[in-house]
C-alpha cells in the first residue's frame, strides 16, 4: 500500500496567485498569467523553495529561462 503524502499548504497560495485568463490567446485556451505571481514576494518565495526542494540532488548545475 502506498502511503499519499498530503498536498503542500502552500500550493493554495501560488494557485490563488496566479490570473487565469480564459480564451487566451484563442478560444478554449485558459492562460496562466504569473505576473501576478511575481507581485507577491511571500508568494513567488514559496514557488521558488517549492522547484529547488523538488530538484535538490538532481545535479543540476544551471537554469535559465
Amino acid at each position: 500500500d502506498a502511503v499519499v503524502a498530503p498536498a503542500d499548504p502552500r500550493l493554495q497560495g501560488i494557485s490563488d496567485a496566479i490570473r487565469v485568463v480564459p480564451h487566451f490567446p484563442k478560444q478554449g485556451i485558459m492562460f496562466n498569467d504569473i505576473t501576478t505571481l511575481l507581485l507577491r514576494p511571500g508568494v513567488f518565495k514559496d514557488a521558488v523553495d517549492m522547484f529547488v526542494e523538488r530538484y535538490r540532488g538532481m545535479g543540476i548545475a544551471a537554469v535559465a529561462g
